[in-house]
């Protein structure tokens, strides 16, 4: 299986955040809200039902903190 590795451009939604670093949609939307991804914001007028859109930054900064698995 192949990771399709999203564009840099614009800022991503969770949806492609989760595939780009193998988590469930509802993870990346609580670690967004724990500030995990320090430059996500809220699309629209930050309603409970706006978008959260992920910087790509943040998320090759987050990559670069987990752990590497060897095997």
């Amino acid at each position: 299986m192949t990771s399709k590795i999203p564009s840099r451009e614009p800022d991503l939604t969770v949806r492609e955040v989760a595939e780009a670093i193998h988590l469930n949609p509802e993870t990346v939307r609580i670690l967004a809200r724990q500030g995990v991804f320090p430059n996500a914001y809220k699309t629209g007028a930050g309603k409970s039902t706006a978008h959260i859109r992920i910087p790509w930054a943040d998320v090759e900064a987050y990559r670069k903190k987990q752990p590497r698995v060897h095997g």
